[in-house]
């Protein structure tokens, strides 16, 4: 998907570019829209993008230990391959995030 690889390309430079970065995933957004059947994902772009407009930043860390860039870069990763079993469980648990889901701990469920 040419839109991904743009996406990608614009990551890699130095700095961050809210303006740029978000006329690409808006772009992401319209080509899931159309073609797709997963408002889902349709969904989290677009908070994606809300979360940049507002912030100047992505701020939905769900690898806490790396920057946003490194983390909308996962997402995007996710995102390209997004039938994939394992990504699809993983990008449920960054829609709660972005959400304010909070997962259950393993000691929630036992009680």
């Amino acid at each position: 998907m040419q839109i991904v690889e743009k996406i990608k390309a614009e990551l890699k430079k130095d700095g961050f570019n809210p303006e740029a970065i978000t006329g690409l995933l808006q772009e992401l957004r319209n080509y899931y829209k159309d073609n797709l059947k997963e408002p889902g994902l349709v969904r989290m772009i677009r908070l994606a993008c809300e979360d940049i407009e507002n912030n100047g930043n992505y701020t939905f860390l769900y690898m806490p230990d790396d920057d946003g860039k490194a983390n909308l870069e996962y997402l995007i990763d996710l995102l390209a391959d997004y039938s994939n079993k394992y990504n699809r469980e993983e990008l449920q648990d960054i829609r709660n995030l972005m959400d304010g889901v909070t997962p259950e701990t393993e000691d929630e469920e036992k009680e």
